[in-house]
């Protein structure tokens, strides 16, 4: 109920309220009770109050209000049109940002980084090209490794060092874990949003993006990369901003095999490469990514092959002595800082005993920090946590390789013809290796894909292509000498309570394969007698001793044998 002074007439909240949604209709019915009342009757707000009398309105408490009839400034009706609009684009973008995939998100606290005085070639390299000192032709590098190699590690810490240089213009570090991070919808937007803080002189040009088209992260890639990097940029380099070859930025790209569509990542490298040979930006990339076969053909092909520039995480940049450096520098804070260090000997770990753990690292920084998270347990004396790692004690509740184990798991798992690998990766462990002799020997045999080919009774090249799917774990040379890249793998595979429903069973694969070598045998003639005879007195040695097959199929070959003789 309301009562009214003679000639007078009221503005109520309400009729503020329809005001201001004739103004700005969109925004209103979503942000009038988060924002408007407390922005438009801030001190500093330049409205206009005049006119008349006051009203008493009731309010349900019994209480009564006085209200004046207010006129507002058209200048104060065109800035709150602005306002309005900046924050809902702002809130556009700030909705369909990724902030966990931030180099320094506080979702991806203690990320992986290389550990000190380690990898210092490589990333003196890497920081050789972002500053335009090395491959002046390429605007894209691309630095590949198998899974476990320390990419991500890398790419975090020229994250960081860029960072403090004030070159680094964005990142996006993709999780397959982390389903915010793991498709491609948020990384344009995540990277617009860095670019208005690095650059801030883009932001209108980007919210102006924003504000033309509401739903412009719903539209393709090329499009947000024309509308939200290339026309924000373009006025700057344009005006000279980036004339010196020390003004690119980078933008890094971590994970690139992360993203859960190998179509959509071979788009995102297609789409940047394009824009940036089309409108020549200032800026440079970073990827990181297993080498995955779309990808390895996607820089390979097209425009990404005359302008990228590599960098393979393989034994040329001698990751074992890196390995050596951090197992040595970890187990040396264990036995200071640990609270059961009075318990631990002096010369613990023994160098024959780091030389192990360096040999089944292979190169992989994976590896060995999985270990040494394992042996710091604080709940656990990091004697007896190293005596599981070796297999000398035998683990109590918690798995020493859980970590690998759920990588081997993941990558396995898309494997489209996993009873097939499975088969070639038995004759490759199981023809190859003897446990307690690969530390110090390696493989006895290193088998070729033919060799592999003619044991199981494949076409050529079959086995390469079966193999395509694991080319972070095992990969097939020039020479078709297929390669182990993990050696925890074997490990994995043949261990019943880690690997499950991928479990290589020994005495099983023995027995089918060593039947398999005699038909090829039978088949071929005396030409694969030799290959043969290995083949079985490896696989057969140590496992089928004591099996029924022994005299069954030792009789055959000899006797094929005798008779071609």
């Amino acid at each position: 109920m309301a009562k009214h002074d003679s000639g007078c007439s009221c503005i109520t909240a309400h009729h503020h309220r329809t005001l201001l949604s004739r103004v700005t209709p969109l925004l209103f019915k979503q942000s009038w009770d988060r924002i408007a009342m407390s922005s438009m009757f801030a001190p500093n707000t330049q409205a206009l109050i005049s006119g008349g009398t006051f009203t008493q309105v009731y309010n349900d408490d019994g209480h009564y209000h006085r209200y004046r009839r207010a006129s507002l400034s058209k200048k104060f009706l065109c800035e709150t049109h602005l306002f309005f609009k900046s924050v809902e684009s702002s809130d556009i973008l700030h909705r369909a940002t990724a902030a966990a995939a931030f180099h320094n998100s506080d979702e991806r606290f203690d990320p992986p980084k290389c550990h000190p005085n380690t990898r210092l070639v490589v990333l003196a390299k890497i920081m050789k090209w972002i500053k335009w000192e090395e491959d002046l032709e390429a605007f894209v590098m691309w630095v590949y490794g198998p899974a476990g190699a320390g990419k991500s590690a890398i790419a975090q810490t020229i994250a960081e060092m860029c960072e403090e240089e004030l070159i680094l213009l964005a990142s996006f570090f993709f999780s397959r874990n982390d389903p915010s991070r793991s498709t491609c919808k948020p990384l344009i937007a995540t990277i617009a949003y860095q670019i208005t803080l690095y650059l801030p002189d883009t932001r209108d040009a980007i919210m102006g993006a924003i504000e033309r088209d509401p739903l412009i992260f719903s539209k393709s890639l090329a499009v947000q990369v024309k509308s939200l990097i290339v026309a924000p940029l373009r006025p700057l380099a344009d005006a000279g901003f980036f004339k010196k070859p020390t003004s690119r930025r980078l933008i890094i790209i971590d994970g690139l095999d992360e993203c859960s569509d190998p179509e959509v990542q071979r788009n995102i490298l297609e789409v940047l490469a394009n824009a940036q040979q089309q409108h020549h930006l200032p800026l440079v990339f970073l990827f990181t990514s297993r080498p995955e076969p779309h990808i390895s053909l996607t820089f390979s092909t097209g425009l990404l092959s005359s302008t990228t520039t590599c960098i393979a995480l393989d034994k040329s940049y001698l990751p074992n002595q890196d390995i050596r450096l951090f197992l040595t520098d970890k187990f040396q804070d264990i036995k200071s800082t640990h609270r059961l260090r009075a318990y631990i000997p002096h010369q613990w770990p023994l160098p024959d005993v780091l030389d192990r753990l360096v040999t089944r690292s292979l190169g992989q920084f994976i590896y060995a920090s999985t270990v040494t998270r394992y042996v710091t347990s604080i709940r656990h004396k990091p004697t007896d946590r190293l005596d599981i790692v070796l297999g000398i004690r035998l683990p109590q509740r918690d798995l020493p390789f859980a970590e690998l184990d759920a990588l081997y798991t993941h990558i396995l798992a898309g494997v489209e013809d996993i009873e097939r690998v499975l088969d070639i990766l038995s004759v490759i462990f199981l023809g190859s290796y003897l446990p307690h002799l690969h530390d110090l020997y390696g493989p006895l045999v290193q088998w070729s894909s033919s060799q592999i080919e003619a044991v199981l009774s494949l076409q050529p090249g079959d086995v390469e292509l079966y193999l395509g799917d694991l080319t972070s774990l095992v990969t097939v040379g020039h020479d078709q000498k297929v390669n182990i890249i993990h050696a925890s793998l074997t490990d994995f595979l043949v261990d019943s309570t880690r690997s499950k429903q991928f479990w290589i069973n020994p005495l099983a694969r023995h027995t089918v394969f060593a039947y398999r070598c005699l038909q090829s045998l039978q088949l071929k003639g005396k030409l694969f007698f030799f290959l043969s005879t290995i083949f079985i007195f490896l696989i057969l040695n140590r496992t089928c001793q004591h099996s029924v097959v022994w005299p069954s199929i030792w009789s055959v070959p000899f006797k094929k044998c005798r008779n071609d003789i």
